[in-house]
Formats: C-alpha cells, structure tokens, sequence
C-alpha cells in the first residue's frame, strides 16, 4: 500500500482499524493497539497503545508478541492476534479458536485455516507461549509461521475465506469495498 499506515486507510468511509476493531470488541474482554506510528490517532480510539520495544522495531507481528510478553507472563489467560487490515472477521473467531484451546489443553496456540491456506497473523495463543518470542527474535528469526511451527499448535478450520481477506493491495480493498457495499 504505498508504506501508507494500513490502519488509516478508508474503508466504506471508516479506517480499516475501526472495522476490525468493531469485529473483534464483541469477542475480548480488553483490546489494545500495537503500533509504531501515528500513535496519538490510535490513541483517539479509545484503546490502550503499545509500540514495539526498540529492540524489535520492523520485525513484524513477533515485535508485538515479544514485547507484550512479559506484561502478560503471570496471567492464565490468552491473547488474540489480528492484522489491522482485515475487516471482516468472523463474529466467532475467538470462540472457536478458544474451543480449540481448551478441548486440548496441551496446545498453546490455534489458528484459523480455510481450505489450504492458514492464517497464522489470527493466532489465539495462551500468555505462557508467548514467553518464547523474544528468543526466538534474539536468534534471527521473524517468520511468524515458523514461531508457531516450534510450539504446540493446530489450525482450526473456517469456511468463510472472504472473512480472513486483508488489504494487502489497491486491488485487495477494492474487492473489500465491493463486498462490503453488496453486504450492506
């Protein structure tokens, strides 16, 4: 998109932020907003606003895993993942990757898959897992794929592809702008 904020771009004349903010609110008990620019317009959201620690700066979304980490260390719970440029995301995401979770208490982390094509950046992932990623950053490693590969992990099946469609390209939120007018 240009090195624009993806956040920030329009969307059916809202920023794709907002939409899937709307998405996911429903679902969580507390949201935040990892970013690393534009931090006062995330703020006017009303959520609270982390940025990567200096270590981590441009290393993607395992910035974000490393640097909540160690806030969320002593707690049992889980923490839900999204790109903010996917504004469609299914009502039940969180409840069926948390069923997932707790069907099989060994696993730390579930992921949507639709058909063959996984959606590691969708991740739900109990708080203890998250303990590794810093490692895993500190040994080279950014590929967030590869960081769920090394735990106990499983992808939980979704239907809807439109639901996990994300404004990678002009031509992407075009599509989503299409579907979104024909939804409405």
């Amino acid at each position: 998109m240009g090195g624009q904020d993806k956040g920030w771009i329009a969307l059916a004349s809202q920023p794709l932020v907002s939409h899937v903010l709307a998405r996911l609110r429903p679902q969580v008990s507390q949201l935040q907003i990892s970013a690393n620019r534009h931090l006062e317009e995330y703020r006017t959201l009303g959520f609270p606003v982390i940025t990567d620690d200096a270590q981590w700066q441009g290393m993607g979304p395992m910035a974000a895993l490393a640097t909540v980490a160690p806030m969320l260390a002593d707690t049992n719970g889980y923490l839900q993942l999204v790109p903010c440029d996917a504004p469609l995301l299914p009502d039940h995401l969180v409840r069926d990757l948390l069923a997932a979770l707790q069907k099989n208490p060994a696993l730390e982390i579930a992921y949507p898959q639709c058909g063959d094509r996984p959606q590691p950046a969708m991740l739900l992932a109990k708080c203890s897992a998250l303990a590794s990623a810093a490692a895993y950053l500190a040994s080279g490693q950014r590929s967030l794929r590869g960081w769920i590969a090394n735990r106990a992990s499983q992808a939980v099946p979704f239907d809807d592809v439109a639901a996990f469609a994300n404004a990678n390209d002009p031509a992407a939120l075009l599509q989503l702008e299409h579907r979104l007018s024909h939804d409405a």
